[in-house]
């Protein structure tokens, strides 16, 4: 069997996102959904099986793309799961985006870049900047689908003396008719976002991995018709994963920490200090695929300020539920010394533990002074007065 490179599969993804951007529009067809579609074409030319391929691009996008990868009767990198499909009834999957933005960036991801910078831009010439930062993300977390007045609403919050009304303006859009099911729009009763349809038997979200997708939902929620949704790259990038932040954050909380969510403007998510002044810093990712997270970090998965003893990655644990292998391909690829990959909940039994334990553990600022302090002929303890 021929082997189907992973660059192929995020050029093509890559592509997907571009029709997703057009409504669906597949003509004309983009460039690297073209080149993608060839060089699938072309892989089962050189493995004997020409007319095993796909017979045209609008077969490729319509029927290929909504199939299991491992349906495609090409191999496939190990890293990916071959019963995920790139599209789901026209919709770009989790998959899709992860490859996409692989390749070098997807639209949804230049989508919310935009507006984080523009966000950050406006909090930072703020005296309250820090504060109105960290309510305006939340509000996009808590809010995924808004009615015409609660997004008027929430204008006036933001807009009277923060100036963020039309920024708002930039994260919302009406929702699409293809959303409607029996004439009326839905949302996941898990994740309270809209829920896509397809057909008289189904209506999922394929995007939240607590929503059986592909089959009907037993339980939904009833919207207003003149809904709002929020655009796909803040859906991707700053709700999911958010649902994930605002839980952790809630629940370090309660455990009595001092926790300050998106420091110094979203350096990372959680900065949480323990009693004994020992910080950990968290960022949380909330990718579908181990391997492409591991990709997505960089040199530095974690930015060195504000300060910190302690680095965590945390994945949803919901994670696991799909993948039961998640954490173990994830350090597989690890390469960070400084940083530890970890489910949400293991963090807090960590954090627990932590604080039901024995004799506190030193920090890098405490041995650091220390250190300070006894090459300047100072005992540490010492009584100096």
């Amino acid at each position: 069997m021929f082997k189907l490179d992973t660059l192929t599969l995020e050029r093509i993804s890559a592509g997907l996102i571009q029709v997703s951007q057009h409504q669906g529009r597949l003509y004309p067809y983009p460039r690297n959904l073209q080149l993608g579609y060839d060089s699938i074409v072309l892989a089962f030319m050189m493995a004997g099986k020409p007319e095993d391929a796909p017979k045209s691009l609008p077969a490729f996008y319509g029927e290929w793309c909504e199939q299991p990868l491992g349906e495609w009767g090409l191999e496939i990198d190990p890293e990916l799961d071959g019963e995920e499909a790139l599209l789901f009834f026209g919709e770009p999957t989790e998959i899709a985006i992860e490859l996409a933005e692989a390749f070098g960036g997807s639209q949804p991801s230049q989508e919310q870049s935009k507006i984080a910078a523009v966000l950050l831009q406006r909090c930072q010439a703020h005296e309250r900047g820090a504060a109105i930062y960290t309510q305006f993300r939340r509000f996009i977390i808590e809010h995924p689908v808004l009615s015409n007045q609660e997004l008027v609403d929430a204008k006036g919050w933001f807009g009277l003396g923060v100036g963020l009304a039309d920024l708002l303006d930039e994260c919302y859009e009406a929702a699409p008719s293809c959303y409607r099911f029996e004439d009326n729009f839905y949302a996941c009763p898990y994740c309270r976002a809209l829920t896509a349809v397809a057909h008289e038997d189904v209506i999922a979200n394929p995007n939240c991995n607590r929503c059986p997708s592909g089959r009907r939902l037993k339980r939904k929620m009833k919207l207003p018709n003149d809904c709002l949704k929020l655009k796909r790259g803040l859906e991707r990038f700053w709700f999911y994963p958010g649902r994930a932040e605002i839980r952790l954050y809630e629940k370090l909380v309660q455990l009595g920490l001092e926790v300050e969510l998106y420091p110094q403007r979203d350096s990372y998510d959680l900065r949480v200090i323990f009693p004994d002044q020992e910080v950990w810093a968290i960022d949380l990712k909330d990718y579908s695929n181990p391997y492409l997270l591991v990709k997505r970090l960089g040199d530095e998965p974690i930015p060195a300020e504000p300060a910190w003893d302690v680095g965590y990655i945390v994945v949803p644990v919901e994670r696991k539920k799909d993948r039961p292998a998640y954490l173990k391909e994830l350090k597989s690829k690890w390469r960070w010394h400084n940083v530890r990959p970890i489910f949400d909940d293991a963090l807090c039994d960590l954090a627990k533990k932590k604080l039901d334990g024995g004799s506190p553990m030193k920090t890098k600022r405490k041995r650091k002074a220390e250190m300070g302090e006894a090459s300047s002929g100072i005992a540490v303890g010492e009584n100096t007065q």
